[in-house]
């Protein structure tokens, strides 16, 4: 069995690599490439692979690669950038998760004839941005910095937002109410609780790798990186908070330690992103290869035009309201038309609604089969559409920095 496994993973491996210089050589994003490469070797196409979406390993891959390329997401964002734009993003976290829902809440009721709040659920699954999809973008992309940090930070917190509204809508489905207060804790609990959670982390973190007499660690900056990610993210979740909220803030917190009068030496620097960077490489191809391999096949049959429709309101009508509901608001950032229409396109969704969506089905939810076909629907639309895409998009809206 465990050669079995380390066959598997050497396979997934050999077929990211395969894929990421493929991507290099048509100039799209990798995790396009990872997700085909995945329907290809996996049971979609000549099923050379076939991990179950419900093991141990599956769940450990999208948890323990999100977390890491969260973190990663956080370093690469400055303070100075999101005291700008807080409002922006607080609007498109909140606000913009509900609109989104309600939205595919609707599309979904009237395309299948399933009840409000089964539609609800899926809207409520999908409502998430996917950072490891866009924080790899962002990096191979000069997009302008205030949009990049917006659109990266955004995704870090809609996943506990999203999160909380699909626990709060499995549990109205379940048990057949919730009182509104109970709604309310649970968003500080996850959210809140997720900041500073993060946020002691990851100083600490920062403490012990900077130049100070005590920065015990500096030598092992890359495995203080692996305690600060694992360590944010489970303290989290066993204390019920978002972990994903609390890794994003500890990556926040050590990329900005000078904020906090900390000095982190050049030296010490590069290797935390160096090794996070290769780390978060890894856990690409295997997170999008596996997702790619996860492709139900008989289910997209059956549903088909049907996924793709609602899949079509989720990019071109839910995503635009969105954007307009969270950013004319935030009249001090002063966004501009290109910048918003940027906004517009820049929708992928990926880990986080796999999480959630097996999460669902695990749980014995009515109409499972088919919110897992959709949100597949809307994982692939979005990664091969608009990931592929955003690129140009960018350059044809005036929104690439010159490269240094």
């Amino acid at each position: 069995m465990a050669q079995a496994l380390l066959t598997t993973l050497l396979i997934i491996f050999v077929a990211g690599t395969l894929g990421g210089k493929l991507a290099a050589r048509l100039h799209i994003p990798d995790v396009v490439v990872y997700v085909v490469m995945g329907m290809l070797i996996g049971p979609p196409g000549f099923g050379i692979i076939d991990i179950d979406p419900r093991s141990a390993l599956y769940q450990v891959i999208l948890l323990a690669g999100a977390s890491f390329i969260l973190f990663h997401g956080g370093m690469v964002t400055h303070l100075a950038t999101l005291r700008r734009v807080w409002l922006s993003i607080s609007l498109l976290s909140t606000v913009g998760v509900v609109v989104t829902a309600f939205v595919v809440a609707l599309a979904a009721s009237l395309i299948f004839h399933v009840p409000w709040l089964t539609g609800l659920l899926l809207g409520a699954i999908v409502a998430s941005t996917d950072p490891a999809a866009l924080v790899p973008i962002f990096q191979k992309v000069p997009v302008r910095s205030r949009i990049a940090h917006t659109v990266v930070s955004e995704s870090a917190f809609t996943d506990a937002t999203g999160a909380i509204l699909t626990t709060v809508v499995l549990g109205v489905t379940a048990a057949g109410g919730i009182h509104p207060a109970a709604i309310g804790w649970r968003f500080v609990q996850l959210a809140l609780g997720g900041i500073l959670i993060g946020g002691v982390i990851g100083w600490v973190t920062a403490f012990l790798i900077s130049e100070n007499d005590r920065g015990l660690l500096r030598e092992f900056t890359p495995m203080a990186v692996v305690l600060s990610v694992l360590g944010s993210y489970l303290v989290a979740e066993w204390l019920h908070t978002s972990g994903f909220m609390s890794v994003f803030t500890a990556g926040l917190i050590v990329g900005n330690a000078r904020s906090f009068r900390l000095t982190i030496l050049e030296k010490e620097e590069h290797a935390a992103h160096a090794f996070i960077d290769a780390v978060g490489l890894k856990f690409r191809m295997l997170i999008f290869v596996l997702l790619g391999s996860q492709v139900d096949v008989s289910a997209l049959t059956v549903y088909g035009w049907r996924a793709v429709l609602v899949a079509a309101v989720f990019m071109f009508v839910a995503r635009p309201l969105t954007v307009l509901c969270s950013l004319l608001p935030d009249r001090a950032a002063k966004w501009r038309r290109n910048e918003i229409l940027f906004f517009f396109w820049t929708r992928e969704t990926g880990v986080i609604a796999a999480a959630l969506a097996g999460m669902v089905s695990g749980s014995g939810a009515a109409y499972g089969k088919l919110i897992s076909a959709v949100v597949f629907v809307i994982i692939l639309a979005t990664l091969l559409v608009q990931a592929s895409t955003t690129p140009r998009v960018a350059r044809r809206l005036g929104l690439l920095e010159p490269r240094t």
